[in-house]
């Protein structure tokens, strides 16, 4: 996902978002100062700056962050001069550097934060970011948007690049596997599929897109569960190096 996108789906989801650029005084002072759209998304939660110095808790996207940041009305030099609302406290200070671009917004339960220069270390791609930015929400205002959606799938044409894979190894490695997950300790059994085949799948330890090889000792077979594992659980890195560990004591 990147910035257009991820700003296209605040404009059609978001009661209320904002976005700024941290100055060199947001940092420096340890007091961000939030624009005129941010001060709305506190405001829209019923949080007054000037009701007393409250710490409050949000939600950063794309993860399961909690920052405590402070919201409050600072006196300004000058007894005649507007208050200037302020957030503060390390975990938002931490949380950006000068010329970063900060996004506060609210789907009207929770306020969220996410800094928008850590798009560009997002592997995760578009489909997979929404999905999880919607699964973050409030669940009535999610209900509220599915409602409103075309029901009749869009059709796009992507380019895509495709490896071509070695039919006989994919089935040696199923028959070295007894069409069983070689995940040590998985207990699953194979279904049979229409042509009396068991089901297995097979999962390159390398992805041949990073320059892995298609050969007996950087493949696996694996059941639909572990392979999903192996891609997205938060312990993937773990459960490869078991797999690595089980493929070298077969050599």
């Amino acid at each position: 996902m990147n910035r257009e996108e991820l700003i296209n789906f605040a404009d059609n989801t978001f009661i209320k978002y904002g976005i700024k650029t941290v100055s060199p005084t947001d940092k420096s002072k340890g007091a961000y100062v939030p624009n005129i759209q941010q001060k709305e998304v506190f405001s829209i939660m019923n949080i007054d700056p000037f009701e007393r110095r409250r710490d409050i808790v949000i939600k950063e996207l794309f993860s399961s962050n909690m920052l405590t940041i402070s919201y409050y009305g600072s006196q300004r030099e000058g007894s005649d001069r507007t208050p200037e609302i302020r957030m503060g406290l390390s975990d938002l200070i931490n949380y950006f550097e000068v010329d970063d671009e900060i996004l506060f917004a609210t789907d009207n339960v929770n306020i969220f934060i996410y800094n928008l220069s850590k798009l560009e270390s997002q592997s995760i791609d578009s489909d997979d970011s929404e999905e999880k930015l919607y699964s973050q929400i409030n669940i009535y205002l999610l209900r509220q948007k599915v409602q409103t959606l075309n029901t009749i799938p869009t059709q796009v044409q992507r380019e895509i690049n495709i490896y071509l894979r070695n039919n006989a190894l994919r089935a040696l490695v199923k028959a070295r596997a007894n069409y069983s997950c070689e995940m040590p300790d998985c207990d699953y059994i194979a279904f049979e599929k229409e042509n009396g085949e068991k089901y297995i799948e097979v999962h390159h330890l390398i992805p041949l897109s990073e320059g892995g090889e298609d050969s007996i000792s950087n493949t696996v077979a694996l059941c639909p569960t572990c392979h999903r594992k192996i891609h997205y659980s938060q312990n993937k890195g773990q459960l490869k190096e078991i797999l690595e560990e089980y493929i070298g004591s077969l050599e």
